[in-house]
């Protein structure tokens, strides 16, 4: 069973429908923090486990696609199925993986910063919930913009026309 759903889930169509999930996940939860800016004290703490949470699915989401080549070798799919489409879609996959893994840590870090005991920064409060937030928004950006590589590349879209002898 996992080695159809791993497949699955990492094939170009899964990772389309998770990131277009995902960037979704981040706009909404950006829109609610941002909708309550001006009341930031009253909402702090919900902010804080909002912005924790987006943070931690930008990292496993990320780890998940900065390994997608090497969880498809793991399980065996490739070498077979290494084709120079699936190679690109591993490329893509690093890259943007690797960004949104350091986005999520430093959201969480931000938050982590809040909530740090014995450090008084409740004068940065707001800025650092802030920053969180914006960089929610930019993994929803990057998540965008992966959705739209792997979906437009031509040479993804198109079968591998096979060998003629």
């Amino acid at each position: 069973m996992t080695k159809k759903l791993i497949p699955a889930l990492t094939s170009r169509a899964g990772l389309i429908a998770m990131s277009v999930l995902f960037g979704l996940l981040m706009i909404q939860g950006a829109w609610d923090i941002l909708e309550d800016v001006r009341s930031i004290d009253q909402h702090q703490h919900a902010m804080e486990e909002i912005l924790e949470g987006l943070g931690t699915i930008l990292v496993a989401y990320g780890v998940t696609l900065e390994e997608r080549e090497t969880l498809l070798k793991f399980l065996g799919v490739y070498p077979d199925a290494h084709t120079p489409q699936q190679a690109r879609v591993d490329h893509h996959c690093h890259g943007y993986g690797l960004s949104l893994l350091l986005l999520g840590l430093f959201a969480e870090v931000a938050v982590y910063l809040v909530r740090m005991p014995d450090i008084n920064t409740v004068d940065f409060d707001p800025a650092f919930i802030m920053f969180a937030t914006f960089l929610c928004l930019t993994g929803a950006a990057h998540l965008a913009k992966l959705s739209w590589l792997l979906w437009r590349d031509p040479e993804l879209a198109q079968p591998a026309e096979p060998v003629s002898s």
